[in-house]
């Protein structure tokens, strides 16, 4: 399957917050080695120190000229969508019509507490959010009274570029792709593995033939923790302490990430464009030092495979 891309992906900082300077330095290299776009995880509170992806993406947006950018994902019922709305439109109008929207109904449900949100209203908070700034993004004089949100003649400029910026939702559950198939531009499952990816796009699929939806298979990407060494013992070494933080078993993220030399990553990555992916993000798994080295690794060993 030709036309793969790639792009990469942060967060978490489980090894430690890289300074401002760096994160700009990781952005510049990222588009020098050919990545197609950068993705922040979005969080609010946190188990590390994190910074607001909505300031990292402006200051990356002016230090870059290409790199396509997104959350992954934005906690949308945590946020009021008229702000995000707000927000997005601006960032795509300073980055030059470069923003991804990527949305998710919150795996920590911290943040939804934190933002007086009760669990138990964020899937149809997120379903009302995302009609609301697909509106918001399109039409001038916007009123709403649904569930959760009521507004009268709103009116955002400027808006996106392109009109609506492509809205992805995360996840995996039957619920989250059906809301994918019902209401998504594109589908953004992480913690996944080729044979899983298969199963749920054939699901996924399903689900828009019932809601009279025809679903596009190659608007899809997957967001994998990576490393790339010739030293296999020292790659997992170095992952490890990420694949600790995280709320699922280690030994299950291990088998849904990109790890070892350049030839394993790339076998790896062929398995997934055999079974159909052909978008990903890779999100290095290593200190802050490293990153950069990494991402020349992603240009230099990666990309090559996969030139169209």
């Amino acid at each position: 399957m030709s036309g793969v891309k790639i792009g990469i992906g942060f967060g978490l900082w489980s090894y430690g917050l890289p300074d401002a300077e760096s994160i700009c330095r990781y952005a510049e290299l990222a588009e020098a080695v050919g990545l197609d776009s950068l993705w922040l995880s979005d969080h609010i509170v946190t188990r590390n120190p994190t910074l607001d992806i909505n300031c990292l993406f402006a200051m990356i947006a002016g230090r870059t000229k290409r790199l396509k950018m997104g959350p992954s994902v934005l906690t949308l019922p945590a946020r009021h969508p008229v702000h995000v709305a707000k927000t997005y439109a601006t960032l795509d109008f300073i980055s030059e019509g470069r923003m991804i929207m990527a949305v998710g109904s919150g795996s920590d449900l911290r943040d939804l507490a934190a933002s007086g949100v009760p669990a138990t209203e964020r899937g149809k908070r997120l379903e009302e959010g995302i009609v609301i700034l697909r509106r918001l993004w399109t039409e001038s004089h916007v009123t709403h009274h649904g569930q959760f949100y009521q507004f009268d003649d709103v009116t955002i400029e400027p808006k996106p570029r392109k009109g609506s910026l492509d809205i992805w939702i995360g996840g995996k559950s039957d619920a989250i792709l059906k809301r994918v198939a019902r209401l998504g531009d594109g589908w953004f499952p992480a913690l996944t593995s080729p044979e899983e990816f298969k199963r749920d796009m054939a699901r996924l699929l399903s689900f828009g033939q019932q809601y009279g939806r025809t679903i596009n298979p190659r608007e899809a990407g997957v967001l994998l923790l990576t490393y790339v060494s010739e030293d296999r013992e020292k790659a997992w070494k170095t992952v490890a302490p990420l694949l600790k933080g995280l709320p699922i078993p280690p030994e299950e993220v291990a088998a849904r990430s990109i790890v070892g030399s350049a030839a394993e990553c790339i076998e790896r990555l062929h398995a997934f464009v055999e079974a159909g992916c052909v978008k990903f993000v890779l999100r290095p798994a290593c200190p802050p030092a490293e990153v950069p080295s990494q991402i020349e690794l992603y240009g230099s060993k990666i990309l090559p495979a996969f030139a169209a």
